[in-house]
């Protein structure tokens, strides 16, 4: 009995010992397993993990754009848009020089027309800008009078889209009221000095081709589109890209035709109203002294107010007087507007041998 005893404790001690060996056994790998496969996931977690936050980053970075202002450029204050347009450099590439331009019109009228309007770009764009400022603007006039987007005459290019009643003018002074507003006379002359140089061949080569500028303390849309080529005064200066910003493409002709209607019209009391008055008053002055036959002078009416004038600026009904008796009339005149000749006609007869 008790043999049996030893026994069967020697059997469970076995026992416990094979289980105790058999749990150790399954100890190990349970214990290693997990380390040997962090081991390996380590280099997928990290990327994923790196993926996530940048996603993260990337949707935290696109609500706060989303939730930000868009500015555009027209709506930059002054010095804001001084920043942006000092921010954009001139380009450093070729800048030729226009070719000079000599106006050829067709007739006086035509001639006088230009001289006006480029006369009117240039005080209401530059006036009281520096003889360069105002010389790089009327370059822009003669840069885009050349070239195929924009008319072949001063004129038209100067009022251009001033017609239209939904904007578009090309240069503001055109459509904004500036011309209700009578120039200074002494600017006004300046500015005409000019118009005349740059119609009679004045070529301001620091613009180049030029063909569109704005002030410095606006940013227009189209600003970053062109290549700017200058600051001259309170203007900055641009040409076309490609193309058409080069010597090539300045191959218009002038086509003269210079009238664009009633806006045109306003230009006649620009900076003239002094000598249209006089000669309001010389035409009185002759009316009244030579008078047609016939008839009767018309009722002296209320004295008009006229500008003081010197005494060799006066004009006398004497000498209007004088001045019409050597006026030839249209009836001295022949068909050709030459005098008629004082003596008689001569006749031309046939000769006999004709009968």
């Amino acid at each position: 009995m008790r043999d049996h005893a030893i026994h069967l404790a020697g059997a469970q001690l076995a026992l416990v010992l094979l289980m105790s060996a058999g749990l150790a056994i399954a100890a190990v790998p349970a214990r290693k397993g997990p380390q040997l496969m962090a081991a390996r996931l380590t280099p997928t977690a990290a990327a994923t993990a790196q993926l996530q936050a940048a996603q993260s980053e990337a949707a935290t970075a696109t609500d706060a754009a989303a939730e930000a202002p868009v500015i555009r450029l027209r709506d930059l204050d002054p010095d804001q848009a001084r920043r942006w347009n000092a921010a954009n450099p001139i380009a450093t590439g070729p800048n030729p020089a226009a070719k000079p331009f000599k106006l050829n019109a067709a007739g006086v009228l035509d001639e006088a027309r230009a001289v006006d309007c480029m006369t009117a770009a240039i005080y209401y764009e530059a006036g009281f800008e520096s003889l360069e400022g105002q010389r790089a603007v009327a370059q822009v006039i003669l840069n885009r009078m050349r070239h195929p987007a924009f008319p072949k005459s001063v004129c038209g290019v100067v009022f251009q889209g001033a017609e239209r009643t939904g904007g578009g003018c090309q240069f503001t002074f055109t459509c904004d009221g500036a011309l209700a507003r009578k120039p200074d006379e002494v600017v006004w002359a300046r500015a005409r000095k000019v118009a005349e140089a740059a119609l009679g061949g004045f070529v301001m080569k620091k613009v180049g081709e030029a063909t569109h500028y704005h002030a410095a303390y606006v940013a227009p849309y189209w600003s970053p589109t062109l290549v700017k080529l200058a600051v001259v005064g309170q203007h900055i200066f641009y040409r076309w890209t490609g193309t058409w910003g080069t010597p090539p493409a300045f191959g218009g002709r002038y086509a003269g035709g210079e009238t664009t209607g009633l806006k045109v019209a306003t230009l006649d009391g620009l900076g003239k109203a002094g000598s249209r008055a006089q000669l309001a008053s010389v035409s009185t002055a002759m009316a009244a002294a030579v008078g047609a036959p016939g008839q009767d002078a018309p009722p002296a009416g209320p004295k008009a107010a006229t500008p003081d004038k010197g005494p060799d600026q006066m004009i006398t009904a004497a000498s209007a007087a004088k001045d019409a008796a050597d006026i030839v009339k249209p009836e001295d005149l022949d068909w050709q507007g030459r005098p008629k000749s004082k003596t008689a006609p001569r006749i031309a007869m046939p000769s006999a041998s004709h009968f």
